[in-house]
């Protein structure tokens, strides 16, 4: 088989793997509705795109043009670390808003449109075990702020 095949060859091979990933979060993607606890002790209602898995945080909100004022996608990882997010092929400014297994704010970062190319990695300040991608702003209009915001589980 030629270089050029084989190249070809790998291409769709990716594109079919990100293919597959989109049509899985897409049509099973968990739906809920969470609740933040703002600095003045005000309840803010999300409804959020759960992305629980490898596949689901993987794909994030790719290829989205728009969030509600109030939606949102909430990573839930295995275990707490510091997760990394960059924006590829977003088109959306976010605010993402880590939370400590306890559900405490611990670190919020506002996060630019990328491309395919050159995207930075957003990096926390401290170990979190979810991770509510908002519009940017939101963190801002609605009070949430570092060590004094709770998020809820409902």
């Amino acid at each position: 088989m030629q270089l050029y095949q084989q190249v070809l060859l790998l291409f769709v091979l990716l594109f079919l793997v990100l293919l597959v990933i989109f049509i899985y979060t897409q049509y099973f993607t968990t739906k809920k509705q969470i609740t933040l606890v703002n600095k003045n002790n005000e309840s803010i209602k999300v409804d959020v795109d759960v992305a629980d898995d490898q596949a689901k945080r993987m794909r994030g909100l790719m290829f989205r043009k728009s969030l509600g004022e109030n939606e949102g996608m909430l990573f839930v990882f295995d275990s707490p670390g510091r997760y990394g997010f960059w924006m590829v092929n977003t088109s959306i400014a976010l605010d993402a808003i880590y939370f400590d297994s306890e559900g405490k704010v611990v670190d919020i970062i506002e996060m630019e449109p990328c491309g395919i190319s050159n995207c930075p990695v957003y990096m926390p300040e401290k170990d979190a075990l979810y991770v509510l991608e908002v519009n940017k702003g939101f963190s801002v209009a609605n009070k949430i702020e570092k060590g004094k915001s709770t998020l809820i589980l409902e």
